[in-house]
């Protein structure tokens, strides 16, 4: 028994002859395509003959059916890759600065053919022919302005903030084994972190310093001063 919604397929049949219509349908589209592709081949091959770039025209005629803004966008990230993989020597807005016949030695030139790249919103910050920097926005009237762009230097990063106890062990540094582990132990009795020892790794007070802070914070010990 047939399944459901299958058809029967056999000579002489309705469905074969159906089936048999759609085959020849696709050959005669097959036929049509062959020939425009033919007639295509031969109009570039007249184009050829009069001096015309057969490869070019097909561009054009391919950029001709692409949506214009789709086009610019995608042109625009094409230019920007090239620069940015070293395949272009030039940035897209200078290139289109150039196309406008302007000379870009001249500061003020560019500056002015570069106002008529800025966008509705937004702006644009370029480095300028002769250095620095020039910022371009347009107002609230929608004029072109620029200016001299300068950053603004970043803030230091703020230092982490220090014990009393600390800032004295830096301020007394001139003293031998003996005072180092002093002061190690006076700064593990205010608590204040190893860390802060103030005497460089190369320095032998340095573990003196160590012992007389771990001496504080874990034996619970005294000085030596305390001791006599």
């Amino acid at each position: 028994m047939a399944k459901k919604g299958r058809q029967t397929i056999g000579r002489n049949t309705v469905s074969g002859r159906a089936l048999l219509d759609i085959i020849e349908r696709v050959e005669r589209i097959r036929e049509e395509k062959k020939s425009l592709s033919e007639q295509e081949s031969a109009v570039l091959a007249e184009a050829k003959a009069a001096g015309y770039d057969p490869k070019t025209i097909r561009h054009v005629v391919k950029r001709r059916s692409v949506d214009a803004a789709k086009y610019e966008e995608a042109q625009a990230s094409f230019d920007v890759y090239m620069h940015a993989i070293g395949m272009s020597h030039e940035t897209p807005l200078f290139r289109a600065v150039g196309l406008m016949n302007v000379d870009l030695t001249s500061r003020e030139e560019v500056i002015e053919a570069l106002k008529l790249l800025v966008p509705a919103t937004g702006e644009i910050i370029v480095a300028s022919p002769g250095g620095g920097r020039v910022r371009l926005w347009r107002d609230d009237d929608g004029a072109a302005q620029a200016e001299d762009y300068l950053e603004k230097p970043k803030p230091p990063p703020p230092q982490p903030k220090r014990s009393a106890t600390v800032s004295r062990l830096h301020e007394l540094p001139d003293v031998d084994e003996d005072g180092a582990h002093a002061l190690g132990f006076q700064a593990g009795k205010a608590t204040a972190p190893i860390t802060q020892n103030p005497f460089p790794r190369d320095d032998s007070r340095r573990d003196a310093f160590d012992r007389g802070w771990r001496d504080a914070s874990w034996g619970g010990g005294s000085t030596p001063e305390d001791d006599e």
